[in-house]
Parts: C-alpha cells; sequence; structure tokens
C-alpha cells in the first residue's frame, strides 16, 4: 500500500520514506478557513515571507535540526531580516510529517501556542513553504509558516531591527507523553496506512466471528490454541495495528 500510494502521490517508489501531499495552497485555504470561523480577515500571501519560510526549512535541513532557534543561535527572525521583511509583529508555526495540509492545521489548531498564532487579531500577512529533504537520516516533510503585519513606519536596516512582538510557538512532540503521541500521530497518517488499518479491522472482526463460533470446530481440533485461535489473532492484530500508528504516524509541530 505505502509503494503504491508513494508511486501515484509522488512518482517515487518508496517503502518506508514519508510520502507528504501538502500544498502551500492547501495550508493556505485551510488557514484562512480557521480564521473565518472566528470571525477573522484572510491572511495575505506575501512574497518576502515565503522567501524566508523556504529559508528556515532548508536551513533545518542542512544544520540537521528541528526547532524554531539553529543550533548556532539563529532565531526565526533573522530570516524574516534576509527576506527583506519589516515588521511590526511577526509569528512562526512549524510542522513536520503530516500527510496532508487539513492534518498540519488541524494539529496546529489543537495546540493553544500554534492555535494563537493562526489567530492572531494582528497578523495582515503569511508566507508558507513545504519542503521535502531528509532530516535525522529519514524522509521528512518540514512546513513553515510565517505570519507577520508590516511595520508601520520604515526602518532604517531592516536586517538589524529589533521586533516590535514575535511570537513561535514552542515545539509540542509528546514524545514524554505516548497518549499525546499517539493522538498526534493518528493526525499524520497517510492513506496507505489508513487502508492497512481499515484492512485489519476486517481481519479482527472475522477473529471475533471465528471465536464466537469455535464450536463448531471438529472434536479433534478443540486443543486449546486451535479453539481460541480468533482471539489470538485479534490481539495480535490490535498490537500490529497499535504498532503500524506509532511507526508511521510521527507527525510534530
Amino acid at each position: 500500500m505505502q509503494l503504491a500510494y508513494g508511486f501515484v502521490s509522488s512518482g517515487r517508489v518508496e517503502v518506508l520514506g514519508r510520502v507528504s501531499s501538502i500544498s502551500a495552497s492547501d495550508l493556505l485555504t485551510d488557514t484562512n478557513t480557521a480564521r473565518a470561523q472566528s470571525s477573522l480577515p484572510n491572511l495575505k500571501v506575501n512574497d518576502a515571507l515565503n522567501n524566508a519560510a523556504f529559508a528556515k526549512a532548508k536551513d533545518m535541513f542542512v544544520n540537521n535540526y528541528w526547532a524554531h532557534t539553529s543550533p548556532t543561535g539563529v532565531t526565526p527572525w533573522k530570516w524574516l531580516g534576509d527576506a527583506g521583511y519589516n515588521y511590526d509583529v511577526a509569528g512562526e508555526n512549524l510542522a513536520k510529517n503530516y500527510a496532508t495540509a487539513q492534518a498540519t492545521v488541524d494539529a496546529w489548531m489543537a495546540s493553544p501556542t500554534h492555535r494563537a498564532n493562526i489567530l492572531n487579531t494582528k497578523y495582515q500577512d503569511i508566507g508558507l513553504a513545504v519542503v521535502d529533504g531528509t532530516l535525522d537520516g529519514r524522509p521528512t516533510t518540514l512546513v513553515v509558516a510565517y505570519y507577520g503585519a508590516p511595520a508601520t513606519a520604515a526602518v532604517e536596516g531592516v536586517k538589524n531591527s529589533k521586533p516590535a512582538i514575535v511570537y513561535a510557538a514552542p515545539i509540542e512532540q509528546g514524545i514524554g507523553n505516548p497518549l499525546t503521541y499517539f493522538g498526534t500521530a493518528l493526525q499524520s497518517l497517510t492513506p496507505a496506512t489508513l487502508g492497512t488499518l481499515a484492512l485489519l479491522t476486517l481481519v479482527g472482526a472475522v477473529a471475533i466471528a471465528a471465536h464466537h463460533y469455535r464450536n463448531k470446530l471438529p472434536v479433534a481440533w478443540r486443543r486449546s490454541w486451535k479453539l481460541h485461535h480468533g482471539m489470538y489473532t485479534l490481539a495480535g492484530t490490535v498490537g500490529l495495528a497499535l504498532v503500524i500508528v506509532f511507526a508511521t504516524g510521527g507527525g510534530s509541530i
């Protein structure tokens, strides 16, 4: 299923690699939909913010880190200065390894700090980048979102200007809490994984039916493992489904 999904969605043949079908236009639509539901105006795409988001994503791949601030101390706002975006207020949201734009925005909206960035009433502009690469030796899709409001007055030397207000939603991976990680994983499942889980659900249903009619087995077969093979199959199926979710749904914000 992963082979087929990877080939159809990206033209690449990948067995274990993560393949995401995320576009910046879908991220913009879903972000503005979330704002509209809170009676907020749409954010407008800004080319400078797009360039800053792309530069930030490439820097994370080049320097192999997953954080708002790089290992060498470079903050998110450096990329805004490099792109020539002078601002009074700005924010950054990050995400990696979600299968769709909707799953990405849903994860952000489920986090109070990321949600606050999306629904900030001061923002007017948005820049988005979706970049594929290798992070920590694994195929990864990074999403960077910059939000901002342009400065009300020109500032000399934009690259060194100090922002009035900045917001960087903290990285939330839920590693220390399996339930939190599981919830995040459910939001980042690929269609291939969902298809596999549907197949395992079918197998589990058949296993339950087999256990229900276990007394129909021939007397010669009624040993414990044969008599209860349906329950063993169900337990194995549930265990495999959990492993698949944890192994393939590792989206983070």
